[in-house]
């Protein structure tokens, strides 16, 4: 993928660093809707689910912020995930 095609809630997030955002640009494929949803029942991520319900903008901080720490532990495609749900 071209960093030009990052998502703009990717590209243009203060979360993530130019050296993140061009690792997340780097990947083959992007996850499947199924390779998606099969995340949400993890227990860490189920809790980021269940805690900001209602607050969309907590939430997708507080996911950004998850895939943030896959990203810095080279688990890019999980990082994708977190993102995606």
């Amino acid at each position: 993928m071209d960093y030009n095609q990052l998502p703009p809630f990717i590209r243009e997030s203060n979360i993530f660093t130019e050296n993140e955002k061009i690792k997340l640009a780097q990947i083959e494929r992007l996850p499947t809707p199924h390779e998606v949803d099969d995340i949400t029942s993890l227990p860490e991520i189920y809790e980021l689910l269940n805690a900001f319900i209602g607050d969309q903008s907590a939430r997708n901080t507080h996911l950004q912020l998850k895939a943030k720490e896959y990203l810095q532990d080279n688990q890019v495609d999980m990082a994708w995930k977190v993102l995606l749900i």
